[in-house]
């Protein structure tokens, strides 16, 4: 489920089969605009195929962008985590940027995606890539969802 107001809906009436929410982190850089730009695409094209194929299961909402990886950025992440806990059982943040695994209390809702850029690459491989991702992700959902 998505963030729009039809998927909404959906949510309230299914809440109970719904657990699981999922946050983009994607990071804004004008300095880096070819890069950060990069990253974010992909971990929006992950983030959107994972919500398709988990759809009942996920609610995906929008990117949580920010400037730069520090402590009260850190902060925010866990207040939107602690709000959300009211509504889901699991909260899982998605991002390709690695300073994010520097942030520990953010780091074990945190799925780093390994980038790739994917500008070049045709249209079956970029879809192979992204799959990977998400089978990576499914991995670490299943993890959370039946913990030993």
């Amino acid at each position: 489920m998505k963030f729009q107001a039809e998927d909404a809906d959906l949510f309230l009436q299914s809440k109970d089969y719904i657990d699981t929410a999922i946050i983009p982190l994607v990071g804004i850089d004008a300095s880096h605009i070819k890069q950060t730009v990069s990253l974010g695409e992909f971990t929006m094209l992950v983030a959107e195929d994972l919500e398709r194929q988990l759809k009942g299961r996920v609610f995906l909402f929008p990117p949580h962008t920010y400037l730069e990886v520090n402590h009260r950025k850190q902060e925010d992440i866990l207040a939107v985590k602690q709000s959300l806990q009211e509504h889901f059982q699991h909260v899982v943040f998605i991002t390709s940027d690695n300073k994010w695994k520097e942030q520990l209390e953010v780091s074990e809702s945190a799925f780093i995606l390994q980038s790739v850029p994917l500008e070049h690459l045709k249209v079956n491989l970029k879809q192979k890539v992204i799959q990977d991702s998400v089978e990576q992700i499914l991995n670490f959902l299943l993890q959370k969802w039946n913990p030993s």
